[in-house]
């Protein structure tokens, strides 16, 4: 049975696993349940990380590598590997299934795959790991519950609300629980210990002003000015360059994944699963303009300004992020934004 990631932190602190498979249905709390995992490696020595995006097309070689060849100064390590389409192919599948079986004591295995569908759940390689993991299952909140999941988060701060407070937070997030994360961050802020509307009104802002998720919608629907005014007001608001980041790169995963199951003859509800309405129409403009080669470049794009955030490599993140979304909508950044003429962009 899959484990609820509010229980997670308990299983944790009985120890380790070597293999844990993480079942990323909603954001937040996948984020929350991996960053987890990887500190309680860190406290106990496993101190090398590798983060390895692999596809059924990927070379797997790479995850043998991975698993073979880790530095001699970090005898224990974490292996990162995500699995965005939730299907490695026969090749891949093999490669998994054999470690399943012979998991290694010194190296922490941290899956990262979408909400299981049938098929997945039928897979050889799935059912081999699922015996051997820990599996955390990173669900929605229901809506019934949204308004409780908040008052906890805020009680954790030492922050109270009233029952109207709340229930206007709650319809402002629309269950967005990385929203309500943000939100709850400037209440923090706000040096405040109850929140009234009043006290919820100054404190907190329009979602739709500079609205996290729209952002990379609108960049692969091609509209590079609109967008990159959109990045700019994010980072002018202080919101995280990480999360920024996430939002920019869970859309390419995205359209990586419909490019991949619609070239394998998926219908067209095969190939969009998991996206709706505008985001899957900013999708298909996407992939009306670019091929499937262009789309895991923008893998490659935000996998290196996660590397400039953790410091592993030198480089500037703002500009980098600026560069990703200029990309993401079929244009090159060269300049500021402010010195962009609006016929180059």
């Amino acid at each position: 049975m899959a484990l609820d990631p509010a229980r997670l932190t308990g299983e944790l602190k009985r120890g380790l696993a070597p293999i844990y498979m993480l079942l990323a249905e909603e954001p937040l709390q996948a984020i929350e349940a991996a960053d987890a995992i990887r500190a309680a490696a860190r406290e106990q020595g496993f101190l090398e990380r590798t983060v390895l995006d692999m596809t059924a097309q990927s070379d797997w070689g790479a995850f043998e590598a991975a698993i073979r060849d880790r530095s001699l100064f970090a005898e224990r390590a974490v292996l990162d590997l995500r699995l965005a389409t939730g299907k490695p192919g026969r090749a891949g599948g093999d490669h998994l299934k054999t470690y399943a079986a012979h998991p290694q004591a010194d190296l922490v295995l941290l899956l990262q795959l979408p909400r299981p569908d049938r098929d997945m759940r039928r897979a050889a390689w799935f059912k081999a790991l699922e015996k051997q993991a820990v599996v955390i299952h990173a669900r929605p909140i229901p809506p019934g519950q949204l308004g409780g999941w908040i008052r906890q988060r805020l009680q954790g701060r030492g922050l109270r609300i009233t029952d109207e407070a709340l229930g206007l937070l709650v319809s402002r997030v629309e269950g967005n629980l990385l929203a309500a994360r943000q939100e709850i961050e400037k209440l923090a802020l706000a040096g405040v210990t109850e929140i009234d509307l009043e006290v919820l009104a100054e404190a907190t802002t329009d979602a739709a002003r500079f609205e996290l998720f729209a952002l990379a919608p609108a960049a692969l629907r091609g509209d590079a000015r609109h967008a990159l005014r959109m990045l700019e007001g994010l980072l002018e608001e202080g919101q995280p360059e990480p999360l920024i980041l996430w939002a920019l790169a869970r859309e390419c995963r995205m359209l990586v994944q419909a490019m991949e199951r619609r070239a394998a003859g998926a219908s067209d509800r095969e190939a969009f699963q998991g996206s709706f309405g505008d985001g899957q129409k900013a999708l298909r403009q996407a992939m009306a303009r670019m091929d499937l080669a262009a789309a895991r470049g923008l893998l490659g794009d935000a996998a290196r300004v996660d590397r400039v955030i953790k410091g592993q490599e030198t480089g500037n993140a703002r500009r980098l992020l600026l560069d990703l979304v200029a990309r993401m909508a079929g244009r090159r950044v060269a300049a500021p934004l402010s010195a962009l003429n609006p016929e180059t962009v």
